[in-house]
């Protein structure tokens, strides 16, 4: 390799240049961060959003009962951790 390809080629794999974001589809680092602002914008858009899905209040919550209840047959935690007492 020529020192030219492999300075390319460093520049390419440093976000602190240009060619970094050139080698990306970028113009220049300022059109990468506006491409990131818009896609944070949409993003907390959708967050906003899932903030107000309700839960069934029987599902399994980690921090409630241990993980090994997870899969186990019932409606309840205290179901769940029936059928794990009474089979493992």
């Amino acid at each position: 390799m020529s020192k030219d390809s492999d300075d390319n080629r460093s520049n390419q794999m440093n976000p602190n240049n240009d060619a970094y974001y050139q080698s990306r589809g970028y113009d220049s680092k300022d059109d990468y961060d506006d491409s990131q602002n818009t896609m944070d914008d949409d993003y907390d858009d959708h967050e906003e959003e899932d903030e107000y899905i309700e839960e069934d209040e029987d599902s399994y919550d980690p921090e409630e009962e241990p993980a090994e209840y997870a899969d186990m047959p019932g409606d309840t935690p205290d179901e769940r951790e029936e059928y794990y007492d009474n089979n493992y």
